[in-house]
């Protein structure tokens, strides 16, 4: 088969000869960052959240399940408390909160599956320094059990370096100082909030200031989405069936990308809707796009362009790359299915 997940495109630069077309907010951004509050049903994260307050609640509690904390410390870098989640919660409880993330993946990311989600907590000098993960999925979650609107502490926020600071000398601007807020984006753990990230992007976790109490601690619950293996076909048609038409279509794809697109690194997850009956591709969506253009491709913005210009480049250049992806796919011709029944096909894409 043809159709393997990675995808290499080539490096000649492009900036010259990109069309000055206008890109959509999607194409320009990308989908590095996701905040969806209010994630889980109320009453599923209230009971997770009870769970952890009934361990808490007899400090003087000698029971077994209250000792399953490891406390995480590598100097000037990890200093927190953490247990597997699966550990923590009684089995119903994990199943379904497992089968929302999992959910969440599929449908909006175009992820096949969750890593075993941590539970962890911070009091009083808890923090994360900035890193990247060693390679887990393309992206990483943060849903946060913090009663933040109650919190009796300073700090907690989630901290991501910021684009400015990731192609800094590009963006430079003499005449204007920079501060933290320029360097660094944070996203408050409200509670029942999901936060999702590319987790190439350096992140961490301001310290925690106040409370040495773990029942008044920032709480949350994180890992990683990991990705689809392969091509997935869902409805009428089978892998079997509808296989060897996007293997052509692949081939002819994977050509043009070679040819005529600028190197990306990151990922593209997309979704085809495909007519029953007629094997028409019907729709074409964007399902995760974490794609950066390799700085050589960038030779025509100069150093100290402002960043808006900085940005403007790299749109155009990800636009390309999606539109000619896009175009290719919409064109694919698939078999009618036996049963007549629409096929989704998700198909990822990762550019290395």
């Amino acid at each position: 088969s043809n159709r393997t997940p990675l995808v290499r495109a080539a490096s000649a630069s492009r900036i010259a000869a990109v069309r000055a077309s206008s890109v959509s907010d999607a194409a320009a951004i990308g989908k590095h960052v996701i905040v969806k509050d209010d994630f889980l049903p109320e009453s599923e994260a209230r009971a997770l959240r009870a769970k952890y307050d009934e361990r808490f609640a007899d400090p003087r509690n000698t029971e077994s399940g209250n000792f399953c904390w490891n406390h995480w410390f590598i100097y000037g870098q990890y200093n927190l408390m953490r247990t597997p989640a699966e550990q923590y919660f009684d089995e119903d409880a994990y199943t379904r909160l497992c089968d929302a993330l999992t959910t969440f993946g599929q449908e909006e990311l175009g992820c096949d599956a969750i890593t075993p989600p941590w539970l962890s907590y911070y009091v009083d000098g808890h923090s994360q320094g900035l890193h990247t993960d060693a390679w887990h999925g393309p992206f990483a979650f943060v849903l946060s059990l913090t009663e933040w609107d109650e919190r009796q502490f300073e700090g907690g926020e989630t901290l991501l370096l910021s684009r400015a600071v990731l192609d800094f000398w590009r963006t430079f601007e003499p005449g204007e100082s920079v501060e933290e807020a320029n360097i660094l984006d944070e996203i408050e753990p409200e509670f029942n909030r999901l936060t999702v990230f590319d987790p190439r992007i350096p992140h961490g976790v301001r310290e925690v200031r106040g409370t040495r109490d773990p029942s008044q601690a920032r709480l949350v619950l994180h890992g990683w989405f990991t990705p689809s293996e392969s091509v997935v076909f869902k409805g009428g048609l089978t892998d079997e069936q509808g296989g060897a038409a996007l293997d052509k279509t692949l081939e002819t794809l994977y050509e043009q990308l070679s040819g005529e697109c600028a190197r990306m690194f990151g990922v593209l997850h997309m979704r085809m809707r495909v007519n029953g009956r007629t094997g028409a591709v019907e729709d074409v969506r964007v399902l995760a796009d974490t794609l950066v253009p390799d700085r050589a491709e960038l030779v025509g913005v100069e150093a100290g362009d402002s960043a808006n210009s900085a940005m403007q480049a790299e749109a155009k250049l990800r636009a390309e790359v999606i539109a000619c992806v896009e175009k290719n796919l919409r064109a694919a011709e698939f078999p009618s299915a036996d049963s007549g029944s629409e096929t989704i096909v998700f198909v990822p894409f990762s550019f290395v």
